[in-house]
């Protein structure tokens, strides 16, 4: 039997990961006034109804970025938070390639646990308003805070949240054991890692953007050394230390990727 519905964790109090069936992941923040939704997802699910089942606050709305794994369910909400880097990428979003990406996960293995159509995903039929923050932008709920962090690397206008209040920051593609780095220098990648790194004694748990990926029905963060581990394949990259090796990336394309203690980041090669 297969999970018909995403798999959904309470993993602090009042704020909940949501597994998208294996594809990606977003999340629930809920203060004392209102609630955050973090990312969009693939648009397979109904998030306003889901975040109606655990709040009846008002709620906003932020991407950690623009790829439309992140971005592809949009066409739920009118208004959206977003690094204004990655705002022509959203207003340019391929739902059809969002489609095929839904297909290409569930044949790797998502099929396997979960049942869903990759072509049901939510349609746009007017581009949400979209409204810029940047470092230091912070969304107050009512008891707990999030702060925004900008990350640039695996896009330009990547960002991650804090919230000091659970301890947790959730990461989107920003820093995770598969970091695909193609559309800013490694440098700017390495300097976003960097200030994640000074600000580690404010949180325990690094959740990133797909968790429980693609047959795995969980909602787990990422190891502790994942942080360290990026920090390090990066200066290894700049120094001319690094052993890639030759790789597809996602659309076919060719990429280095280097690989330490289980985290790996690719690169254009």
């Amino acid at each position: 039997m297969r999970f018909t519905q995403p798999f959904v964790c309470e993993i602090a109090p009042d704020t909940y990961a949501i597994n998208e069936y294996g594809i990606a992941a977003e999340f629930l923040v809920i203060g004392s006034e209102r609630a955050l939704l973090i990312d969009t997802g693939v648009g397979l699910c109904d998030l306003p109804g889901l975040i109606r089942r655990f709040t009846s606050l008002p709620y906003d709305v932020v991407l950690t970025h623009g790829h439309g794994d992140h971005a592809g369910g949009i066409g739920h909400f009118s208004n959206i938070y977003l690094h204004p880097a990655d705002f022509e990428m959203v207003e340019k979003i391929d739902l059809e390639g969002v489609k095929n990406y839904n297909r290409m996960l569930g044949k790797q293995g998502a099929w396997e646990v979960y049942d869903y159509d990759p072509d049901a995903i939510c349609p746009i039929k007017k581009m949400p308003v979209l409204h810029p923050i940047r470092e230091g932008y912070v969304f107050d709920l009512g008891g707990r805070k999030l702060t925004v962090i900008e990350t640039p690397g695996h896009t330009a206008g990547s960002i991650c949240l804090l919230d000091e209040k659970a301890r947790i920051l959730f990461s989107g593609d920003a820093c995770n054991i598969n970091l695909g780095i193609f559309d800013s220098p490694i440098e700017e990648a390495l300097t976003g890692l960097n200030k994640l790194a000074d600000v580690r004694d404010k949180f325990d748990r690094n959740y990133n953007g797909h968790i429980g990926y693609i047959k795995n029905p969980d909602c787990l963060a990422m190891p502790p050394h994942v942080l360290d581990d990026c920090i390090e394949i990066c200066k290894s990259i700049l120094d001319g230390t690094a052993q890639p090796e030759i790789l597809e990336w996602f659309g076919g394309k060719k990429a280095c990727a280097v690989d330490k203690n289980g985290t790996r980041i690719s690169y254009p090669g």
